[in-house]
């Protein structure tokens, strides 16, 4: 790949993170509005507990 297909792919991958991070801060806003004091980590915790509790194995 040239340098011109280069730097056409790094625009668009600086776009797809722009979009991402975006994103990733509404959610975070919303979780925190409905009760995640703080947010994401607290629901990825939450969730967490709760495969626990219920004895459910989930690999990442």
């Amino acid at each position: 790949m040239d340098n011109k297909g280069l730097l056409k792919k790094v625009a668009k991958l600086e776009s797809q993170l722009d979009i991402f991070e975006t994103e990733f801060e509404t959610l975070n806003k919303i979780l925190i509005k409905c009760g995640f004091p703080n947010g994401i980590v607290t629901l990825k915790e939450t969730a967490n507990q709760l495969l626990k509790e219920n004895q459910i194995t989930f690999d990442i």
